[in-house]
């Protein structure tokens, strides 16, 4: 890496010319920080005149002068159209004024300089620049630096063989009850209780009304309203006070509302409630039998289904365990490698975070405002707590594509087309017509840079070593085999 402007390490100067007519446009590369560079920029004296010029028939074209009518062509006093259609440039300067021109030169060719001098360069720019310039001169030559934070290029450690702990994907017995306990609560019934009152787990049906100081609390009214005794749903002691009551009885207690509790103006307050009990229903929770199994799925015995749970149970845990693998592996090749992540890509990696959560917010019918109240912080306070993430996902990124470019992985139109057409079928859509829609929209190298990422993590993950890990899944792997039994009900 030495010799490298790009290296963090780097600390040389690199002269590297562009021609410009007769004259090299000169740049010289100094590292001078971590991941920081100054480009010093020469520019030749004609480039400058010819960079002015170009500004001043702009401007002579987009400035209005009374007399002079855009589209139509000034005639002279003999009678005979002028050779052009802009206002004369001596008009224009006197107009405008020279040190508006040059300004205007500065905008509009400053920017490409700066570019193509990184172009030149190959400096690999992942900031705004800091540019400092002297007087500038239509004459004359003219210089600038541009002080900039650069890609940084990790040095690799170990990254072959690493170890990371892999799981057992067995499921035991009790997971696969578990599931089955599952489809039982949702097949479960209510059916109505004779001959006795209320118990704890009944369900209830009734009419209630409350009040407070003499006066109706707002909206502890209800007909027909269902509840399940002793599972704390109500203010406390309400379910309490509904246990012992038999089907048509009515009764009226008193209670004092927490000083906790969710309405402000509730807390501390004593209130009346008058209820009248019109049902009593109790859960029904059918048998794991055969008839259960065909209710609940396409099997026909219990025997079935309940292989059927473990085998949906174990593939679930073997991609839950895969991933996690996978993702030791990655972040043990992160730990042995090497790399000093510049502050703007940091930045850059923050906001980005903080515009997915806002997306993924707004996908749950919330706004971010009603969030960040919730949270009692601003979207600047958010993001900067996102800042040790954005860091580690963008070293991980740096990380990865050291590897791939390493080990000279890549990915072919073939293997891109292959991919677009198999989210085709997933998404419904015409698989040639998608390979289209996307080269025409220009997502396949953004798409060819996450399969190659995805690559180089099965490339890691074949040449790492498994040891033995702790069986217990973590909480994502936990979420994903509670989602395995599928809704055998559709």
């Amino acid at each position: 890496m030495d010799g490298d402007p790009r290296s963090p390490n780097a600390a040389q100067r690199a002269r590297v010319p562009m021609r410009s007519g007769d004259r090299e446009v000169r740049t010289d590369v100094k590292s001078i920080e971590q991941n920081e560079v100054l480009l010093t920029v020469e520019i030749p004296s004609d480039v400058v005149k010819t960079s002015y010029e170009r500004t001043l028939s702009r401007l002579a074209r987009e400035t209005q002068v009374p007399g002079f009518r855009k589209g139509r062509v000034p005639r002279s006093p003999t009678g005979v159209p002028a050779p052009s259609r802009s206002v004369p440039r001596q008009i224009v300067l006197q107009r405008l004024g020279e040190e508006y021109v040059r300004s205007q030169t500065l905008n509009d060719a400053l920017p490409d300089w700066y570019e193509s001098a990184l172009t030149e360069s190959h400096v690999d720019a992942v900031s705004v620049p800091e540019i400092d310039f002297e007087a500038f001169d239509q004459e004359a030559e003219f210089s600038f630096t541009a002080k900039v934070q650069v890609r940084p290029t990790p040095v690799l450690g170990e990254y072959l063989g690493v170890q990371a702990p892999r799981r057992s994907a067995e499921v035991s017995d009790a997971q696969v009850e578990a599931q089955l306990a599952m489809l039982q609560e949702r097949l479960a019934s209510l059916a109505p209780v004779e001959g006795r009152p209320v118990a704890p787990d009944d369900f209830v049906l009734l009419d209630l009304e409350g009040s407070s100081d003499g006066k109706p609390i707002e909206g502890a009214k209800a007909s027909d309203y269902m509840t399940q005794v002793g599972h704390g749903r109500l203010v406390p002691g309400f379910e309490e006070n509904l246990e012992g009551m038999a089907v048509g009885e009515s009764k009226e207690f008193s209670l004092t509302f927490p000083e906790d509790y969710q309405a402000e103006e509730l807390r501390g307050k004593d209130a009346v409630f008058k209820v009248h009990l019109k049902e009593i229903k109790t859960k029904v929770v059918p048998e794991l039998d055969d008839a259960f199994a065909a209710d609940a799925s396409e099997f026909e015995t219990i025997a079935e289904l309940r292989a059927d749970v473990r085998k949906r149970l174990e593939q679930a845990q073997e991609a839950a365990a895969r991933r996690e693998f996978a993702a030791g592996v990655v972040d043990a090749v992160v730990a042995n490698a090497t790399v000093a992540v510049p502050p703007a890509m940091v930045e850059r990696e923050a906001h980005e975070l903080l515009h997915d959560l806002e997306s993924t917010i707004g996908e749950q019918g919330l706004t971010m405002d009603a969030y960040l109240a919730a949270l009692q912080k601003t979207a600047e306070e958010v993001e900067q707590e996102m800042r040790p993430r954005a860091e580690h996902v963008v070293k991980r990124r740096l990380v990865l594509e050291a590897v791939s470019e390493a080990e000279q992985l890549a990915v072919s139109d073939d293997e891109l087309r292959e991919r677009i057409k198999a989210d085709a079928q997933a998404l419904g859509r015409e698989p040639e017509q998608l390979v289209i829609d996307v080269w025409a929209s220009g997502r396949q190298d953004l798409m060819r840079a996450e399969l190659l990422m995805a690559k180089t993590v099965d490339f890691l993950v074949e040449h790492a070593a498994a040891v033995e890990a702790d069986d217990e899944p973590t909480e994502a792997g936990a979420a994903d085999a509670e989602g395995a039994a599928v809704d055998m009900e559709a």
